[in-house]
Parts: structure tokens; C-alpha cells; sequence
């Protein structure tokens, strides 16, 4: 698919047929949050899942939760992105906390939003797709990327103590709430 000519999809396809969704990029901000809950069990993500669809299936299928999530990460905006098994950076960052949150870094987005692109995301509807590719084209200096560029700092490459401390409480003032699994511990004793 090429954006620049093909028009933005607004089906998702699974068992053989055509499901129209949900296409505003407000509905799937709230879909992350859905999958990011904690209280939810998966069973119970899945039944809420249908909701992002304007066709109701009968039931909702492994292949048609497995393209509703294919939607949500735009996937075809990146076709020449890495297989799971040929990753290794993005592998490894799966046991890290998380650099980027639509909860807490909303009002960066928001701000972002008006000042590079003129767009009130209060005031606005926005295919997914098009937030995401405006998301992904703020520049080094928008305070999402900052404070991602702060969040991923690997402070062991830092060689200045001063510069490394600053960083330290940057990246505290900024941290996102995380829990890590027993299964993150675990893989961080595996290395």
C-alpha cells in the first residue's frame, strides 16, 4: 500500500470476508487503552474488541482479533518492517519500561499537534492511519520525541557523571508507572 495514492482502509479482513471499522484516531487511542488494561483479562479484551467494528460478527475469531490489532499498529504503513524472529533491538526492548504512553503523554501529543501542524486534536477527526503518520513526523525537537529521545536513554553510555545524573532525573520525572511481569524479571536475569 502507498498512502500517497491509496485511500485509507476502513475494513479489516478475516475468515474470508470484509469487516468495516471504526476509523477515527480518538476510538483507537481508546483501543490501545482497552489492550493496555491490566484489569482486563485477554478473554474479556477480545469480547470488547467487537466494539471497533461497525460489521458485528457472529463471534469474534483468533484471525479477526489478530487484524483488528494489525489496524491498530498500521501495519501496512510499514511493509518492509522486520519478521518477530529476524528482530533483535525491538526484541530486547520488550523488557524494558515503556518509552511512549497515549495516557501520559497526551497533552505533549496534543500540544505537538497544534503547534507543528496547526491541527486542535480537540476539534478534529483524523483517520488512524493519517494520526499515525503525522505522529510519526514530529520532528527531534516535539516534546513527544523528547521525551522518548529521554526515556530510551541507555545512561550506561553516558561517560559524563554530570550529564548522566541530569538524564537520571529526567528520565525519573518523566517515567511512566510500570509493573513488570514475572516474566520480564526473569528475562532480565536471562541475559
Amino acid at each position: 500500500m502507498n498512502i500517497l495514492y491509496d485511500p485509507l482502509p476502513d475494513t479489516v479482513s478475516a475468515d474470508g470476508r470484509e469487516y468495516r471499522v471504526i476509523t477515527d484516531f480518538q476510538e483507537w487511542i481508546r483501543f490501545a487503552d482497552m489492550i493496555g488494561d491490566s484489569s482486563l483479562t485477554a478473554e474479556e479484551k477480545v469480547r470488547f474488541a467487537v466494539q471497533w467494528l461497525l460489521d458485528k460478527p457472529e463471534y469474534m475469531t483468533e484471525e479477526l482479533m489478530l487484524a483488528l490489532l494489525s489496524f491498530y499498529r498500521a501495519e501496512a504503513l510499514d511493509p518492509e518492517k522486520p519478521e518477530d524472529d529476524e528482530c533483535e533491538e525491538d526484541c530486547e526492548m520488550q523488557n524494558k519500561p515503556p518509552v511512549f504512553s497515549w495516557k501520559y503523554d497526551a497533552k505533549y501529543i496534543v500540544g505537538d499537534f497544534l503547534h507543528y501542524y496547526g491541527i486542535d486534536l480537540f476539534n478534529e477527526s483524523m483517520h488512524w492511519w493519517h494520526f499515525r503518520c503525522l505522529m510519526a513526523a514530529l520532528p527531534d525537537d516535539s516534546a513527544c520525541q523528547k521525551r522518548i529521545a529521554y526515556r530510551s536513554a541507555d545512561l550506561s553510555r553516558i561517560k559524563d557523571d554530570a550529564e548522566r545524573h541530569r538524564i537520571m532525573r529526567i528520565q525519573r520525572q518523566i517515567a511512566i508507572p510500570y509493573e513488570m511481569t514475572d516474566d520480564d524479571i526473569s528475562a532480565v536475569f536471562e541475559v
